[in-house]
């Protein structure tokens, strides 16, 4: 079946479409929305930074892009002596207005009708000072679109919501399906294009933490 699905290809060049979430963040246990607020790793997500890169050593990696926060750039940086590192700030994260900062329980007892708003309608539901998914998808999609047709083996380190919106246009989901998509810390999402037609391989793969 695999062999019958490349000849969609009609026989033009292919390479490889990498996707990473960022690794696991320092405030991870307190379950905050991080959004566009610039948090850094914590000790397991650096090591997951060094198998990240150590995993894509010999992937042919020829251009990598990044959102801007420090989170993804720690990742990013470590392929900039072997091929380029190109930041796009419209990578960056959903940014999540007034519940910046703050973790779910936060939220329900600070703006408890806007949690509740926000949970009816989460995909086209704006918090205040934020986006919704609707309004990162508007961002997020022209820039995926670039990035398809550079040519090369490409990986794109970003973020869970960021990633499900990508995973989501690049396999024609309805946009609702974002909220379905699972990604992981570190996680890794494979694609094959020959600049228009797109082949999943992998969603949401975790490596091992010992990989060697």
């Amino acid at each position: 079946m695999e062999k019958k699905l490349k000849h969609l290809f009609n026989d033009k060049k292919t390479y490889d479409i990498f996707i990473v979430r960022h690794p696991e963040v320092e405030n991870h246990k307190k379950n905050i929305f991080n959004g566009t607020t610039d948090v850094d790793l914590s000790q397991k997500g650096y090591n997951q930074a060094e198998i990240l890169y150590d995993f894509f050593k010999d992937k042919n990696i020829k251009v990598v892009f990044s959102s801007p926060m420090k989170r993804c750039i720690t990742v990013a940086e470590k392929f900039k002596e072997t091929c380029r590192v190109i930041i796009k700030n419209n990578l960056k994260e959903r940014n999540f207005g007034i519940f910046e900062g703050l973790s779910w329980e936060n939220v329900e007892e600070l703006y408890p009708k806007t949690a509740k708003d926000f949970l009816s309608d989460p995909f086209f539901y704006r918090v205040k000072n934020g986006e919704s998914f609707f309004d990162v998808k508007k961002r997020v999609i022209p820039e995926i679109n670039k990035i398809l047709k550079v040519g090369e083996n490409t990986l794109i380190v970003a973020h869970g919501g960021i990633n499900r919106v990508i995973i989501s246009y690049l396999l024609d989901m309805k946009d609702e399906s974002v909220l379905k998509i699972s990604q992981d810390y570190a996680c890794i999402n494979h694609f094959i294009t020959d600049g228009d037609f797109v082949l999943c391989k992998e969603v949401n793969f975790k490596l091992p933490e010992n990989l060697s």
